[in-house]
């Protein structure tokens, strides 16, 4: 699919999972930003509404187009707006293509 540069116009952030040690002996999970905001374009997919176990969940998807690279995995998430979304899965690009799809999701746990 091709992107325009100034279709790019919302700034992510992408964090990854690390673990660290919580002065007992133990360690707690953490999420630890890169140092360099991205410029995305961000697509809505679909969002829907249910009751899990009395429980209200609102879980939307979401397509997020950046530049190319290859130091991102589903095991990243994103930070949009103040929104945490899990990276549910990165399509396989070429090395030469300019874009990444990245589909992510929010309201739903890890």
């Amino acid at each position: 699919m091709k992107w325009r540069p100034g279709e790019l116009d919302q700034l992510i952030r992408f964090e990854a999972e690390t673990l660290v040690s919580d002065n007992a002996g133990g360690q707690i999970v953490t999420w630890v930003a890169f140092p360099k905001d991205t410029w995305a374009k961000a697509k809505p997919m679909s969002g829907s509404e249910r009751d899990n176990f009395d429980q209200l969940e609102n879980p939307s998807s979401y397509t997020f187009v950046v530049r190319n690279r290859f130091d991102i995995t589903e095991k990243h998430r994103i930070l949009w707006n103040g929104q945490e979304y899990n990276i549910r899965s990165i399509p396989t690009t070429g090395k030469r293509d300019l874009y990444l799809e990245i589909v992510a999701e929010r309201g739903v746990a890890q």
